[in-house]
């Protein structure tokens, strides 16, 4: 055994024990196993993360946050999560009925609740949507917003990351998940074209101007996804991956590297089990299937944009409308 390995990769004391694929001592391996299981959330580095780069100066050694850091970089997290593709998907799957449950039938328990504080590491409150309650465009597209930051928020990456990462993550991840969500939704339900529950349309019927003038952005916002994934013909399954995968995009501004390592990390893994799953579904077909699928971010980028244009439009053209405050923030935040 060399050197290396009779040291801890994590605290760098001396240690002859393997953990989770890594050199790790007993007390590494505890504390990560506790991670999730952490009350709060963890705490910035006032270090600059630097605590434990240094093997021969650990500046900090009760520095959680950086020593979760060393964690992700010996790749214990890859060798906690090792090829579990069939207890992976059912928990996906049941994330995303547990949300489309609360967008069909819940409302949020705070109406007037901030783009903030929604973003915020708590538990976002609902109560049971009365049966006489009928929901308009502002509605749905307040509850389909809410309802994905709320899934985000149950994700075990969440609760791993301290809070101005989480709030980060949150910001920039929940509008490409509601469009891939969405559109999954209504293709697997036969529809050639978005809308909310109950044949709601996904443009408010009492603003024409985009209807009227730029057709081509509606048509592109109800129909591009939903065509791309009738072309591809996606499962279910290789749905619940790609999610995954786009989810854990790392390229978050204003996020620790301690926050992009674990994204990075995440993004590998579900890559990993999205190749795998094409390997034993398409064999020697694999490698551009997998290619195709992970086209559809280019997609979902366009429809992002498509979506950004439109708000773009109402400001200039209907800059009267009184959105809720989450959705007013929620605007200022992706036309930055």
């Amino acid at each position: 055994m060399d050197q290396d390995q009779k040291t801890c990769q994590i605290c760098y004391k001396p240690s002859e024990l393997f953990n989770y694929g890594a050199p790790c001592c007993n007390a590494c391996k505890m504390f990560f196993r506790r991670i999730k299981t952490f009350q709060t959330p963890l705490r910035e580095c006032e270090n600059n993360e630097i605590c434990y780069k240094n093997p021969n100066e650990t500046l900090h050694y009760d520095c959680r946050l950086c020593r979760f850091q060393q964690c992700i970089r010996a790749g214990m997290i890859e060798n906690q999560e090792k090829i579990r593709f069939f207890d992976i998907i059912p928990l996906l799957h049941q994330l995303e009925i547990e949300k489309r449950n609360i967008l069909e039938n819940y409302e949020a328990a705070l109406n007037n609740i901030s783009f903030e504080k929604v973003t915020d590491v708590e538990p976002i409150q609902f109560k049971p949507k009365s049966l006489d309650t009928r929901y308009n465009y502002y509605d749905y597209e307040f509850m389909t917003q809410i309802s994905t930051i709320d899934y985000l928020k149950k994700l075990d990456i969440v609760k791993m990351m301290t809070s101005s990462d989480s709030k980060a993550f949150l910001k920039s991840s929940y509008l490409n998940c509601a469009i891939l969500s969405l559109a999954m939704y209504c293709y697997s339900h036969k529809m050639g074209f978005i809308t909310f529950p109950e044949g709601t349309h996904v443009f408010p019927t009492d603003i024409d101007i985009i209807s009227k003038h730029f057709p081509q952005l509606e048509t592109g916002i109800k129909c591009r996804m939903i065509g791309k994934l009738s072309e591809l013909r996606i499962t279910q399954e290789e749905f619940l991956l790609l999610n995954m995968i786009f989810i854990c995009n790392p390229d978050v501004s204003s996020m620790s590297e301690t926050g992009r390592l674990l994204l990075n990390c995440h993004q590998k893994l579900y890559s990993s089990l999205l190749l795998k799953y094409c390997q034993m579904t398409y064999q020697h077909n694999a490698p551009s299937r997998f290619s195709d699928l992970l086209s559809i971010c280019h997609v979902i980028s366009k429809t992002r944009q498509d979506i950004s244009n439109v708000a773009l439009l109402f400001q200039f053209y209907k800059p009267g409308v009184e959105w809720r405050e989450m959705l007013k923030g929620a605007i200022e935040f992706l036309l930055k």
